[in-house]
């Protein structure tokens, strides 16, 4: 009995670190932070840049991406744009060989299609500027991103600069306003963590890096972003956040395509952790300890409530515990009626965020299997997305 209480809240106290107690933990520690260790910078040398996208069939939205990059506020002379196709069977490459020949900083390079990871590896030898911004061809950058992103460099201790996503969600479904209120939450915590000069993973639609600091992936990555902005960390370099080096993206049209690639990013996030098991050592300090904060134990999040719904059925013949019981099923049953009305786009609040928080927990434990089993391809198909006009 007091083995599976121990258990049971020990299980409670790790949820309630992770998504509760690390973001209390950094409002706390962020504001004894001192002034210096938070002043603006300017930009103090103006350096080479290169814009890397990787795409795959990529035709519905890479020329409004060339002609977004094309507009960005960043001197002309120091700009390459590179679009890295992954096998594009449709007309993206057409489009991008037409703008290529007009403008001279656009370059298409054509690979057989192997996958994400491996495409960047052949690319980035193919890149000689001093900072290279990874990009998403669907991510749309305000004029002053790329300023925003190079201004940091100028500290040397700086090796990964991660920008601000935000979603847009023109159909207003449920699953999108669950991804809009996550990603916020995320921001908050990304915000924070910079300020102690090492956020837990860029984001790939946004982030910049130092191109000497690049390593070839390793065969079976997912989450490159993740792994090349960890990488850098492992190093010892800083990984901080601009909240004004802003990217848009819409969501995923409907809840399965969104589902879906949370469960391809799960896989990744578990290959990720054997790929970067030496910051699992405490002895690297903050670097460490925020890895295991945010992630790790995030990642361990499905595996936990699993085990406390069943400790907590062996606990039934104490009222309390029967009472937190039913909180557990009233919890999950919210859950429940918000994926029976999840097209309901007037969905309450508490019921899309416990539906939201279900449905992502889930997507992380299919991942798992699916890594374990080796089940998820290395190539990756594009998230479609509403049309402009929705």
């Amino acid at each position: 009995m007091i083995l599976l209480e121990v258990i049971f809240w020990s299980g409670l106290f790790l949820l309630f670190y992770s998504y509760i107690g690390y973001p209390l933990f950094l409002i706390v520690v962020s504001k004894m932070m001192s002034p210096k260790s938070l002043r603006k910078r300017e930009v103090e040398r103006w350096t080479t840049v290169s814009i890397l996208i990787a795409a795959y069939n990529e035709e519905k939205v890479i020329r409004d991406k060339l002609k977004n990059c094309l507009a960005l506020d960043y001197p002309a002379e120091l700009l390459e744009i590179y679009v890295a196709s992954d096998g594009s069977s449709d007309k993206t490459n057409d489009i991008v060989r037409r703008y290529a020949e007009k403008e001279k900083r656009i370059h298409l390079l054509e690979f057989p299609r192997t996958g994400k990871s491996g495409v960047l590896n052949k690319a980035m030898a193919c890149i000689k500027s001093e900072i290279v911004v990874f990009s998403d061809a669907n991510t749309e950058y305000i004029r002053e991103a790329l300023i925003n992103l190079v201004k940091h460099f100028s500290d040397e201790k700086v090796g990964c600069v991660c920008g601000r996503l935000i979603y847009r969600n023109p159909g207003e479904i449920v699953s999108g306003k669950g991804e809009s209120l996550y990603w916020r939450y995320e921001t908050v915590l990304k915000k924070m963590e910079s300020r102690l000069g090492y956020v837990a993973g860029a984001n790939g639609a946004i982030y910049a890096i130092r191109r000497e600091l690049f390593e070839p992936l390793p065969a079976g990555t997912i989450n490159d972003d993740f792994t090349i902005s960890m990488r850098i960390v492992q190093k010892g370099f800083r990984s901080v956040y601009d909240e004004n080096a802003i990217a848009y993206e819409d969501v995923a049209p409907n809840m399965e395509s969104e589902f879906r690639r949370h469960v391809r990013d799960a896989v990744g996030h578990y290959i990720a952790v054997y790929h970067m098991i030496g910051l699992l050592n405490p002895f690297l300090g903050l670097r460490s300890f925020i890895y295991w904060s945010h992630r790790l134990l995030r990642w361990a999040a499905p595996f936990v409530l699993i085990v406390l719904f069943f400790v907590n059925m062996l606990l039934l013949n104490n009222l309390f515990y029967l009472f937190l019981f039913i909180l557990h099923l009233g919890f999950y049953l919210l859950a429940v009626v918000g994926l029976i009305y999840v097209k309901t786009k007037n969905l309450p609040l508490f019921m899309y965020v416990s539906f939201y928080f279900c449905n992502l927990n889930l997507a992380l434990l299919l991942g798992f299997l699916k890594a374990v089993m080796g089940k998820q391809k290395m190539t990756w198909e594009r998230t479609e997305r509403l049309p402009k006009n929705v």
